[in-house]
This record gives structure tokens, C-alpha cells and sequence, in this order.
């Protein structure tokens, strides 16, 4: 395989991992499945994590078969990058290595629901297109706890900043691991 063939392999199944990612935080956070973007992604990605569902039953809001599906896809990634010889074929490393990509991968995907939910409130507050209401709903309930422990004071929420605060403490120590795990940042999705 070359090394563009790899490039090419390695851009799709980052793409399907982040569509599964995708399904994993939908249900998380518990968006309106009649939006016609959440029913497409669902439809383009949930077949595997179907599957897998049958054996492993979500746990409340968690879907850990999305998740797991996530880090296999990311696991045949890393085994088509050990079998063009850029990496060395370990597969206990390989698992360890899809698990941090697929965490560093939603901390950069929540990270920019979260901006683009404060984008929204400012710029398009009132307006129901399906995916601005998609990102209005996941910024939410992402807000939602730190709203619990911190009010909003004179029409000003501050909830966002703690939200931000959390997420790169999160971040930052997952990317300390990864990278002391040997993590090739270079094929991490996450980065």
C-alpha cells in the first residue's frame, strides 16, 4: 500500500469515525432524533454499532457500542499504517493507541459544539434550521451541569468558561498519555 493509498484509507475511516462519534454523543446527550441530520448521520454510520448493541446494552445515556465500534475503526487505521511498515505492528498498542485517538477526537469535537453553541446563541439565537438547532441542543446540555453549580448572573452566563476549563484539563491529560503511550501524533485523528 502507498503511502497516498494509506493517506486515502486513513481520510475515510477518520470520516466514519467521526460520524460514530457523532451517534456516541447523540445519544449522550439526548438529541432530538426527529432532526433530519441526526437521522442522516444515524442512518450513514449506526449499522456496525447495531451489532454490537446486541451484545452490549447501553448503560443509561452511554453507548458503549459506538464507542467501541469508534475505536475499531480507528484500530484497522493503525493496522493499515503497521502493514505499509509506518508504525510497528503491536496490537495491544494499536488498541491503546485507536482508544486515545477516539478520546482526543470528541474532546475536539465537543470542544467546537461548545464554541459553535456560543456562536449561535449571539449570531442565530431565534433561527430553527436543523443543524443550528442540533448544535443549540448539544451546547446545552454540555452547559448544563456547570449551569447547576453557577447561575446565570444578571442575564450573563458564565457557564461556558467553566465548560472550557473542564474540557482542556480533559485534553490536556489524555494528550499526555496518548503521547507517553508512543502515540504516532502524526496518525492520530485527535490531533
Amino acid at each position: 500500500m502507498s503511502e497516498a493509498t494509506l493517506f486515502l484509507f486513513k481520510a475515510l475511516m477518520d470520516i466514519f469515525t467521526i460520524g460514530v462519534v457523532f451517534n456516541f454523543l447523540f445519544r449522550l446527550l439526548k438529541v432530538d432524533y426527529y432532526n433530519p441530520l441526526v437521522q442522516g448521520i444515524i442512518k450513514a454510520v449506526d449499522l456496525p454499532s447495531q451489532f454490537l448493541r446486541s451484545f452490549i446494552k447501553p448503560f443509561r445515556n452511554l453507548d458503549f457500542a459506538s464507542f467501541l465500534v469508534a475505536i475499531f475503526i480507528q484500530a484497522g487505521a493503525f493496522y493499515a499504517a503497521a502493514m505499509t511498515g509506518s508504525i510497528d505492528y503491536v496490537p495491544s498498542k494499536i488498541l491503546v493507541w485507536s482508544a486515545y485517538s477516539v478520546m482526543l477526537l470528541t474532546f475536539k469535537m465537543v470542544w467546537w459544539i461548545l464554541l459553535g453553541g456560543i456562536i449561535v446563541s449571539f449570531v442565530a439565537g431565534t433561527n430553527f434550521h436543523p443543524a443550528i438547532v442540533l448544535i443549540r441542543q448539544m451546547s446545552d446540555q454540555m452547559f448544563k451541569p456547570f449551569r447547576l453549580l453557577l447561575p446565570p448572573m444578571g442575564g450573563l452566563d458564565f457557564s461556558p468558561i467553566f465548560a472550557f476549563i473542564a474540557l482542556n484539563f480533559l485534553q490536556v491529560l489524555f494528550v499526555q498519555f496518548a503521547i507517553e503511550s508512543g502515540l504516532p501524533v502524526w496518525l492520530s485523528v485527535g490531533f
